[in-house]
């Protein structure tokens, strides 16, 4: 008989087979759950980074422009529209140091290569959910802010806590 020579405690029963499948199915979910959020996360910083990337472009090439203006002016003997353009230039380099696009397009970019390492590193399990969690807690924190710290801080701790 099929059931000879087997141990009656190593056999699921159907209430156990149940508990398993909607624990499985809860990690499961909180995982993808967690996938969603870093997904999330790129995505935000994915629009921030082209924003800010646009608008420092459209900086620059205006200056480029103004510059020529500048240099057209004063071949063509034009004194006048060069003093004009020189103060369109002196404008654009303040709006520039009033609105950092570049520096903030590389700020946002480097979040978006942060962020897509983490979903890496936890889609490939190479990190636990609470880990990951701290990471895209820390991530989140620095998108807010908009400070440049990095989730170095974040890795050196757990570093610590695994010494430990």
């Amino acid at each position: 008989m099929l059931w000879e020579g087997m141990n009656m405690a190593s056999v699921a029963t159907p209430a156990a087979i149940h508990n398993d499948e909607s624990r499985l199915t809860r990690e499961d979910s909180s995982r993808i759950e967690l996938s969603n959020e870093i997904e999330g996360l790129i995505t935000d910083c994915s629009e921030k980074y082209r924003f800010n990337s646009r608008w420092d472009n459209v900086l620059n090439i205006f200056g480029i422009g103004l510059s020529l203006g500048i240099v057209s002016a004063g071949v063509f003997r034009y004194p006048a529209i060069a003093a004009i353009l020189g103060g369109m230039v002196a404008a654009l380099v303040s709006a520039q140091r009033a609105f950092p696009f570049g520096q903030r397009a590389i700020f946002y970019r480097n979040l978006v290569g942060q962020a897509k390492n983490l979903r890496t590193e936890f889609q490939q399990s190479l990190i636990p959910a609470k880990d990951a969690v701290a990471i895209l807690k820390a991530l989140r924190l620095d998108f807010a802010q908009q400070l440049p710290r990095g989730i170095t801080s974040v890795l050196d701790r757990s570093a610590e806590q695994l010494q430990c």
